[in-house]
């Protein structure tokens, strides 16, 4: 039977294709092993035949339904899917038609239910019969052709060149390597935390392994919140002796197995190239961005990211000063730091869009007297953003600081007369801590440390300001510098930066 995937198929693609920093060869392979993750495979077997301009993958997920089938097929079917899983259905193999003769899909359902689906297609442009109508369009054939022994989807893509990056075994490693590293480490934590069973990789038929860097230093954590302790997430950091592979420089920040960005979490120091690492969250899921490859900056998901970015960075800092690669910085009881920190306390507090990412609370553990005369409460909770790693502080630390906290209220209370109201102590206060930092080396004004702006003094517009006796003018301007730098749009930088100016004025 015939099928047409209808919509204007060309400016669809077009634009999908433009929505990746890397090539359609490369994004195409992504998607397809972004939606095989998603679909809870264990197995990712991929085939290389570049004599018949042949590249397949076969998963061993969950298989797609029929509603799935045909939704597969579908170019009006919506991909902007925020927040659920690190794929697009079918995203890869419509990119595959633009660079293919034709695309073979077979899938086969998940279930013990003798009606589960079992379909295969051919999928391919082709010019429509009308003469009236010379473009070709995508159409998609039933085939009768069943190969799959176990449950899952196969995908063959039948290339219409052979220089594609998909018909070269080293490429495709290349890609792997690049896109999906954490998949290949964390496996333990996958487990653990439920995300993924492990994983294996083949490529014609052999076991993909990572190649062997042997870390000069290393530090690991489990990140975990709650009074269970549950794991949600991962963060691996490694200092080579020497200097590593370009793609495998930087942190890798991952969730569900795939890098999204690499960098260096805001921190320079010396031989940054031989350092490497991973910081995995499944949850950071939900901040991705429309094409999955960043995270959003905007609303509640860039709020997240911003949170889990001033951990990350803070522990990453951590490690670096441990290792003396960067200098460990002390907060200065600086006169003149204190004056400006109380100035930019109530500029944001002002600025509501500034204060979802410069606010701060604290929650402090109340006791309650019960009627046998014993005393019960609730222990302090790690605010989002607050998180602590397993190195910092056990079960049994927690329950003690919190009933250390607690005891001279418990003194303080009369056994058997009233029950003591329970409530929770709330402070607050808007703005980072500010510090001054003298880097000649730095381009930099100002820059955010976690939760704290550094101004730099060695920067010579710093130098004038003093020169010309506007040094408080010029630190107001740093800090917003430092603060909005990871807004995401220049409008936005644009608005919030004459916002902040003009409440100077009025403080």
């Amino acid at each position: 039977m015939k099928h047409y995937s209808g919509i204007d198929y060309e400016h669809f693609l077009n634009d999908i294709r433009d929505m990746y920093p890397f090539s359609i060869d490369e994004a195409v392979l992504v998607e397809l092993i972004a939606n095989s993750l998603d679909a809870k495979t264990t197995l990712l077997d991929i085939r290389i035949d570049p004599e018949q301009k042949i590249f397949e993958l076969t998963d061993n997920g969950r298989g797609m339904t029929a509603r799935g089938f045909e939704l597969y097929h579908n170019f009006s079917t919506s991909f902007k899917r925020k927040g659920y899983g690190i794929g697009f259905a079918g995203l890869g193999a419509k990119l595959a038609l633009k660079i293919s003769d034709k695309i073979v899909t077979e899938t086969r359902q998940k279930s013990t239910s003798s009606k589960s689906f079992w379909g295969a297609s051919e999928w391919k442009f082709e010019k429509p019969k009308r003469r009236s109508r010379s473009n070709s369009q995508p159409v998609w054939y039933d085939l009768d052709e069943r190969m799959l022994t176990h449950h899952g989807t196969r995908v063959r893509i039948y290339l219409k060149g052979k220089s594609h990056a998909l018909l070269k075994p080293g490429d495709v490693a290349a890609i792997i390597h690049r896109h999906y590293l954490p998949l290949l480490l964390l496996h333990e934590f996958y487990e653990m935390a439920g995300v993924y069973k492990r994983v294996s990789i083949l490529i014609n038929g052999v076991l993909f392994e990572l190649p062997g860097y042997i870390p000069q230093k290393t530090r690991q954590y489990i990140m975990r919140r709650g009074k269970s302790r549950k794991p949600y997430g991962y963060a691996l950091f490694e200092l080579h002796p020497d200097e590593m592979p370009e793609d495998s420089q930087g942190i890798a920040v991952s969730t569900f197995g795939k890098v999204i960005k690499r960098d260096y979490l805001k921190q320079y120091f010396p031989n940054m190239n031989r350092v490497t690492g991973i910081i995995e969250v499944p949850e950071l899921v939900e901040c991705l961005t429309t094409n999955k490859c960043d995270f959003r900056r905007e609303g509640t998901a860039g709020n997240k990211y911003y949170r889990f970015g001033k951990l990350a960075q803070r522990e990453f800092r951590k490690w670096l000063e441990e290792l003396q690669l960067v200098e460990k910085k002390e907060i200065k009881s600086d006169r003149d730091a204190q004056r400006l920190q109380r100035v930019i306390n109530r500029i944001v507090g002002d600025i509501p869009d500034l204060q979802k990412f410069y606010g701060f609370r604290t929650n402090r553990e109340s006791l309650v007297k019960e009627d046998n005369g014993e005393y019960t409460g609730s222990f302090p909770e790690i605010l989002s953003g607050e998180e602590e790693t397993e190195q910092e502080q056990s079960d049994e630390d927690v329950v003690k600081d919190a009933i250390d906290k607690a005891v001279k209220r418990i003194q303080g209370l009369e056994a058997g007369e009233e029950r003591a109201a329970e409530k929770k102590v709330r402070s607050t206060r808007f703005g980072p801590k500010i510090q001054y930092a003298d880097e000649p080396h730095r381009d930099d004004i100002s820059w955010m440390d976690g939760e704290t702006v550094l101004i730099n003094t060695a920067h010579p517009t710093f130098k004038k300001a003093i020169s010309k006796k506007v040094v408080e003018y010029h630190n107001l301007f740093a800090v917003a510098t430092a603060m909005l730098r990871d807004i995401p749009t220049a409008t936005e930088k644009i608005q919030l930066l004459e916002l902040f100016m003009s409440r100077c004025g009025k403080v």
